[in-house]
């Protein structure tokens, strides 16, 4: 039996298509990447920001599309669990195996980045088609 990640399946149920992280997910301009993360937080309270950003991964990372989100964390002595989303809007830049990382800013201390997921967005941008036959005719 498979266990399922329940931001995966939260994220089937808002925006109709999800992909594990690591897998390809395709859109078009015009549409919105929402980016689950969830981190572990333990300490005082602090407000930041969670940045997440889509673009290419070379020398740096030249970031495409990105968006932010502030977050707060409640002050605790336990390790407790934040599900964050990050919105990204998706304008006219067609491309395929864009990249995508998050980062958590404005915090005491460097800023906390994830692992870079590389090849994991394609930007359909073209007009396409495909299949288009004759099917059949007939006398009316």
């Amino acid at each position: 039996m498979t266990l399922r990640n329940p931001l995966v399946a939260l994220a089937e149920a808002l925006m109709g298509i999800a992909v594990p992280a690591g897998e390809k997910l395709t859109v078009m301009p015009g549409d919105t990447v929402r980016v689950w993360l969830s981190v572990d937080y333990r300490g005082p309270a602090i407000d930041g920001a969670v940045w997440a950003a889509i673009g290419r991964q070379n020398l740096g990372f030249a970031e495409d599309f990105t968006g932010s989100v502030p977050v707060h964390f409640d002050p605790s002595f336990d390790w407790v669990t934040y599900p964050i989303a990050v919105d990204i809007p998706i304008w006219n830049r067609p491309g395929s195996d864009y990249d995508i990382y998050a980062k958590i800013m404005g915090v005491p201390g460097p800023d906390i980045f994830t692992d870079v997921l590389l090849n994991v967005i394609d930007v359909i941008g073209a007009v396409e088609f495909q299949g288009f036959t004759i099917d059949s005719y007939e006398k009316v």
